[in-house]
């Protein structure tokens, strides 16, 4: 079993592993109009891809079984971090195992493995800007506010007293659009802005920093939403793979056929 908190790169894998080794001449390489479509395509996981799988293993090299039964347990877990660094405030930490040993099937081999970890979520605000009518309510109805919250005179703050750029944008693409979020990690910042303004600016309402403001004109209320950190664990799940030479597919569907499942690399013939 292996554990990675980033990227795997296994680029010794296979080159070590298979040095020395004869080909048996299984499969004829296949012609470009014989792959995928999303050929040639890459997830760029850096986990190196065995280059002959039909190679044989000699004296205490690995075995062609052995090399496709690492790399794709290495890409399941390399696939799992680099899926969560997708998200600017997600990050994982993943294992795999190998389920059952390579079945060799048509021009290549079947394998299951599991995986299973952690993804943990950063502190965050989600900011929220709404383009309000003149009674202080969002013009599209998205979120409900209490009229008795809004101050009977409500004071609009002028964006030109805004000296936070990220704000501003937030604030005038509302203003042009009606709507506009934007999330940040968690600070007292945006917060105590909004408490630093005077007390007809905001809704009385203690429970969300709530803050009017006057875009060129055009009035708009701002919600601050704190999201707080967490952490998913994920049991052991099986995933099915089938990897030839030219071509990787991947299916998380038990049902589904790996031969069947989504190209996740795909290289053409040398």
């Amino acid at each position: 079993m292996t554990s990675h908190t980033r990227r795997a790169v296994l680029a010794t894998l296979t080159s070590v592993g298979l040095a020395g080794c004869t080909t048996s001449g299984d499969s004829e390489p296949p012609s470009e109009d014989e792959l995928p479509d999303q050929c040639p395509t890459s997830l760029d996981l850096g986990v190196e891809w065995p280059r002959d799988i039909y190679t044989r293993s000699v004296g205490g090299f690995l075995s062609r079984y052995e090399a496709v039964a690492e790399f794709v347990t290495a890409y399941e877990e390399a696939y799992q971090v680099e899926k969560y660094a997708q998200s600017r405030f997600k990050s994982g930490d993943f294992s795999t195992r190998l389920d059952q040993d390579p079945e060799k099937v048509a021009d290549g081999f079947h394998v299951t493995v599991s995986y299973s970890g952690s993804v943990y979520t950063e502190m965050t605000l989600d900011l929220e800007a709404f383009e309000v009518d003149s009674d202080g309510i969002p013009k599209d109805g998205s979120i409900d506010i209490d009229e008795s919250t809004v101050p009977d005179d409500s004071e609009y703050i002028s964006i030109d007293e805004i000296e936070d750029q990220r704000l501003q944008e937030v604030l005038k693409s509302a203003a042009d659009s009606g709507y506009e979020e934007y999330i940040t990690s968690s600070t007292d910042h945006y917060r105590q802005l909004i408490e630093n303004f005077p007390p007809n600016a905001s809704l009385n309402n203690g429970s969300l920093p709530r803050a009017y403001f006057d875009v060129n004109g055009t009035p708009v209320l701002l919600v601050i939403y704190p999201h707080g950190g967490s952490v998913a664990d994920y049991p052991w799940r099986p995933v099915q793979y089938y990897v030839t030479e030219y071509v990787i597919r991947r299916t998380s569907e038990e049902n589904e056929s790996p031969r069947d499942g989504t190209v996740v690399e795909c290289r053409l013939p040398d």
